[in-house]
C-alpha cells in the first residue's frame, strides 16, 4: 500500500470548486499542490494548458508524488499521457453513472449517503444528507437528514458494494430517492466529492475533501462523526447578477460562512441547533445576498 505523506507534491487535474477545496485540505494537512487544468489551475505550481498537450501532462506528472483527479471533464487521454493507473481510469468513466428515477412513484425523502473507501478496501461513511434539488442539481443540503436506521444501513449497502465492486479509492456518493411504498433506487453513483457533500467542511471532524486526500495518498481515514447540525447553499452566477453581491448582509449572520472558489461559484454553510434551522438560515443568508 502506497502512502505519501505530508510534505510531499499532491498533483491536482481538473479545476473548478472541487479542485479547489481539494487543494485547500492539501495545504491544510501539509502538502504541496501543484495543479493542471485548461481554464483555472490553482497550486503552488500552476499549470494552464490544454488536455492534449501532452508534453506539458508529463511534465506535471513527472514533478508530483500523487496525482488526485479533480474534474468530470478530464479525458481519458490525458490520464493516459500522465500515466494514470486503470484504476483513475475507472474514476473518470464513471463519474456520471445516472440511473433515472421513476417520476409516477411519490417520494419520501431525497437523500445521499456518501462513503469513502481506503488503499486497503476498508471504509467509512456519513450519515444520510438530505437534498432539495433545482433543475436537476444540487441547491441546498443538509445534516443530519430525517432518514430512519433501515433505509440508511440499505442505502450503505448498496454504495459499499458499488465502491468495492469498482475497486474506489477516496470520496464516493450515492444519491437515493425512498419512495412512499418503501423502494429505495440509486439514481446517482458519482465519485469524488460530491456538491452535497460540501455540508460536511462545518458539520463533520473530517470534510469530504480532507477524506478524499486521505484516502488517495494512503493516511488512515478520519472520523465522519456530526458535530453540530448544518446547511449548505449552492451560489451561482445569478447572485452575481444584479450589481455584486452584498457579502455585508450575509456575513452580518454569525452562524454564516462563505467558501468561494475565486470566480464566479461557490456556497454557504451555517451550523444551528437542528438541520432544519441551520437550511432556514443559509436561504435567508442566500436571499440576503441581493439586498442593496
Amino acid at each position: 500500500m502506497k502512502s505519501v505523506l505530508p510534505g510531499s507534491i499532491v498533483g491536482v487535474l481538473g479545476g473548478g470548486e472541487n479542485a479547489r477545496m481539494l487543494a485547500l485540505a492539501a495545504y491544510r494537512m501539509g502538502y504541496r499542490v501543484h495543479a493542471f487544468s485548461p481554464a483555472d489551475a490553482w497550486g503552488d505550481v500552476s499549470i494552464t494548458a490544454a488536455w492534449d498537450d501532452a508534453d506539458r501532462l508529463r511534465e506535471f506528472a513527472a514533478a508530483v508524488d500523487v496525482i488526485i483527479v479533480a474534474s468530470e471533464d478530464v479525458p481519458a487521454s490525458a490520464l493516459e499521457a500522465t500515466g494514470q493507473s486503470s484504476a483513475a481510469l475507472v474514476e473518470a468513466a464513471a463519474k456520471n453513472a445516472v440511473v433515472d428515477r421513476d417520476p409516477a412513484k411519490p417520494v419520501a425523502a431525497d437523500f445521499v449517503i456518501i462513503g469513502v473507501r481506503a488503499q486497503s478496501g476498508s471504509t467509512v461513511f456519513y450519515d444520510p444528507i438530505a437534498v432539495d434539488r433545482l433543475h436537476g442539481a444540487v441547491d441546498i443540503s443538509r445534516a443530519p437528514a430525517a432518514v430512519s436506521l433501515r433505509p440508511t444501513l440499505q442505502a450503505t449497502e448498496i454504495l459499499r458494494r458499488k465502491m468495492d465492486e469498482l475497486h474506489v479509492t477516496g470520496v464516493a456518493c450515492g444519491s437515493f430517492t425512498l419512495t412512499a411504498d418503501s423502494e429505495l433506487p440509486l439514481h446517482e453513483f458519482t465519485l469524488g466529492p460530491h456538491p452535497a457533500g460540501d455540508v460536511t467542511v462545518v458539520a463533520c471532524v473530517t470534510s469530504q475533501y480532507e477524506q478524499h486526500i486521505r484516502a488517495v495518498c494512503g493516511l488512515p481515514l478520519g472520523s465522519t462523526d456530526l458535530l453540530r447540525p448544518a446547511a449548505m447553499a449552492v451560489l451561482t452566477e445569478e447572485v452575481w447578477s444584479a450589481g455584486g453581491p452584498n457579502w455585508t448582509a450575509a456575513s452580518a449572520m454569525p452562524e454564516v460562512k462563505l467558501h468561494l472558489n475565486g470566480s464566479r461559484s461557490g456556497f454557504l454553510t451555517a451550523t444551528a441547533a437542528s438541520g432544519t434551522l441551520a437550511k432556514q438560515i443559509v436561504r435567508a443568508a442566500r436571499a440576503s445576498l441581493s439586498a442593496k
